[in-house]
């Protein structure tokens, strides 16, 4: 919807407003900030005053090429920050070696660090040894396919933190040196190697981690030395007033630093404070209780519903997880077995859903883009009127598909920066040497569905039959990327002002339980197949 200027400034302030909330509710949680600490920040924020410009991954690694030392930031609660860090090291590996250093082990285990590294200490021994869990606290879930990689590729890692017990802006600074005498040592141990250190954020600054590294290394060194920053507020705002947020994800603070944009600021505080809520307030073991996330789910639903102009509270709505033993009691005393058998498939994948018939929730992950979903589905029951549930496969295939697209295209208005998968990443899965055939079978429904599709809509004679899976939880994972394709081609086209509020809302308020629900689906599919195909392969994107 290409806005007029009162609707795109009421489009910033309502995400504004959700962000400064949830970076309070975090401050807020941490237990505030000093005057000290809260400098130390500001100069940090500075970075972000100066000319950026759009740019892009291939200049990104093009300029990579020309580093000593990378010093790359970290938002420690989010998965997103380090999945962009793999990124990076994957399209960076060229022909010269790299050695990773890491802020989230100290320089004191790098014993421990190396028997890990080679084999000789299992994972489970490893984080015991170093006091994983009280030292640095953050989710290993979230790291180990860095460390995994490195350990395939045989990259070198080392530690470069000294932990302090008391936080202040002494001991930072005081790990800020540390960290750069430490990458000092091992730029000289390793002459020809690229020193790849991923470091908080607010370390990256000119005069923390980067000023000390010049005065040890001279300043000489300073065109070696290339910083990327994470996820800048200040600027993502910016690109959001001049409409840009969907097409730039790389931008050029100057010759030796760059930024990426890979989850809107909302989402960002959000995974903090759920992160926080779960551990903090349960305690590290997680104890028998569980926290509601239901105010996290409200939050969204009412976003969603005012952006469409159709408001709705969820009053009626309960929200469970895993830790909620009352979910499974619920179920089983109102399904059949052959329900329950696909409410537990949809457990066991992972997947979040909105169960109409009990008018419950179930969130898989306490992430933004999971309790997005999440909303998105409860939204969607309530504006089409479900009541029923849909769980018969294969005849509720085309339900469930476009269940995930509805939910999918509710999500990005939460997280427009959120990834979905191409016809292209499905066919170049399926010649991956790797998929083994469970892998493949819901890649080649998928297909099979998706040129089904084409057929129908172009008035062609069926060469073949969609594909009959043998496992009933294929069709769940198809419709959730055939559902990513066609909330991602219907988000792109309303941001875009290419389908109206009017028409999306008519989509949503389809009965899904009328019996001629498939002929209601290829109307609707044909619309959006007329839409232009807005994104490329999430394996372009930062």
């Amino acid at each position: 919807m290409k806005e007029t200027s009162r609707e795109l400034k009421n489009w910033i302030r309502i995400r504004k407003e959700l962000y400064r909330q949830m970076e309070a509710q975090v401050r807020v949680r941490l237990g505030g900030e000093d005057p000290e600490l809260a400098r130390y920040r500001r100069d940090y924020e500075r970075e972000f005053e100066k000319t950026w410009r759009p740019s892009s991954r291939d200049e990104l690694f093009r300029r990579l090429q020309k580093a000593r030392l990378v010093l790359m930031g970290d938002f420690h609660a989010l998965q997103q920050s380090q999945k962009s860090h793999l990124r990076v090291l994957k399209n960076f590996l060229t022909g010269r070696p790299v050695v990773l250093c890491l802020e989230c082990f100290e320089a004191a285990d790098q014993d421990l660090l190396n028997a890990f590294m080679a084999g000789k200490l299992s994972e489970r021994e490893f984080l015991k040894s170093i006091e994983w869990a009280a030292k640095w606290g953050f989710p290993w879930d979230h790291l180990r396919p860095l460390i995994r990689w490195a350990q395939e590729k045989k990259v070198p890692v080392y530690g470069i933190n000294r932990i302090f017990k008391k936080r202040s802006v002494a001991s930072l600074k005081s790990r800020d040196f540390f960290a750069a005498q430490k990458l000092h040592q091992i730029l000289l141990q390793h002459p020809e190697a690229v020193v790849f250190a991923i470091y908080g954020d607010l370390h990256l600054a000119q005069d923390h981690i980067p000023g000390d590294v010049l005065k040890l290394a001279g300043p000489a060194f300073r065109k070696n030395l290339f910083r990327i920053f994470q996820n800048s507020e200040k600027i993502y705002f910016q690109i959001l007033r001049r409409e840009l947020e969907s097409s730039v994800d790389v931008v050029e603070l100057s010759a030796t630093s760059f930024c990426l944009l890979s989850v809107p600021p909302w989402v960002k505080w959000q995974n903090y404070l759920m992160y926080l809520e779960r551990t903090y307030d349960l305690g590290l073991d997680d104890d028998e209780e569980s926290i509601d996330y239901t105010d996290h789910i409200s939050g969204y639903v009412k976003i969603i519903s005012e952006e469409l102009g159709s408001p709705l509270s969820c009053d009626d709505l309960s929200v469970y997880t895993a830790q909620d033993t009352a979910f499974w009691v619920q179920v089983e005393a109102h399904f059949s077995p052959k329900e329950l058998k696909w409410i537990e498939t949809l457990i066991e994948e992972g997947s979040s859903f909105y169960v109409p018939s009990l008018g419950i929730g179930y969130l898989a992950r306490p992430t933004v883009n999971h309790a997005a979903t999440l909303a998105a589905k409860y939204v969607h029951a309530k504006w089409s009127r479900t009541t029923q549930n849909h769980f018969d496969m294969p005849r509720d295939f085309l339900r469930q598909i476009w269940i995930e697209g509805m939910a999918y295209f509710g999500s990005k208005i939460i997280n427009h920066k959120r990834k979905t998968d191409t016809v292209v990443d499905l066919r170049t899965a399926l010649a991956s040497k790797g998929a083994s055939g469970t892998d493949k079978e819901p890649l080649m429904l998928a297909l099979s569905q998706k040129m089904h599709e084409l057929m129908v809509l172009t008035n062609r004679p069926q060469a073949r039959p969609i594909l009959q899976p043998k496992r009933k939880r294929s069709y769940l994972l198809a419709s959730v990327l055939l559902g990513g394709m066609m909330g991602e081609r219907l988000y792109a086209a309303y941001r875009n002002g290419l389908i109206a509020k009017t028409t999306l809302m008519n989509f949503a308020h389809k009965p899904l339980g009328t019996e001629n629900f498939n002929v209601l689906y290829y109307e609707m599919m044909e619309v959006i197949e007329s839409l232009p195909a807005p994104f490329r392969s999430k394996k372009e994107k930062m």
